[in-house]
């Protein structure tokens, strides 16, 4: 019977070595999945650092642009189109409240209720435009008058 004992202990050390092999090798990988998942920590923390100075720079500049662009149309701008600009958004603050009432569905559409305008009225709106037509038409390739020419004085180059 020792004969089985020994062969039984011969068979048990054969496992208990090949499981250590086993054992072995899965802790080869884990510390080899540990270091990839590292270096993926690592790359992806040293891209989201480089996209956030890049957003950064990116803000930085287009405010920079928004702020040359408002500067740059105030200067720019031709008194008209300022004296446009300002009537269109008086009329709109002007329609706003009528307009707020029709979608609310408590008055007629705004722009039925001016079709319907007396003829009065209608005349009168009509002479307005023929007369800012009739001061426009200077110049009919531009709508901004060229400043005074300066007189020469009288000496000569």
């Amino acid at each position: 019977m020792k004969m089985s004992y020994l062969a039984y202990e011969v068979e048990l050390s054969k496992r208990h070595e090949k499981i250590l092999g086993q054992r072995t090798a899965l802790l080869q990988q884990m510390e080899e999945q540990l270091e990839n998942q590292t270096k993926k920590k690592n790359l992806r923390a040293v891209k989201f650092e480089s996209a956030k100075e890049r957003n950064a720079l990116l803000l930085k500049d287009l405010e920079a642009a928004e702020d040359s662009l408002r500067i740059g149309l105030h200067t720019q701008l031709h008194p008209t189109v300022i004296a446009l600009e300002t009537k269109y958004w008086a009329s709109i603050e002007e329609q706003l409240p009528k307009w707020e009432q029709f979608l609310l569905g408590r008055t007629r559409n705004p722009v039925e209720e001016r079709s319907s305008r007396p003829k009065k009225m209608q005349n009168q709106l009509l002479q307005d435009n023929d007369t800012f037509k009739n001061t426009n038409s200077q110049s009919p390739t531009s709508t901004f008058r060229t400043p005074p020419r300066c007189p020469r004085s009288g000496k000569q180059k």
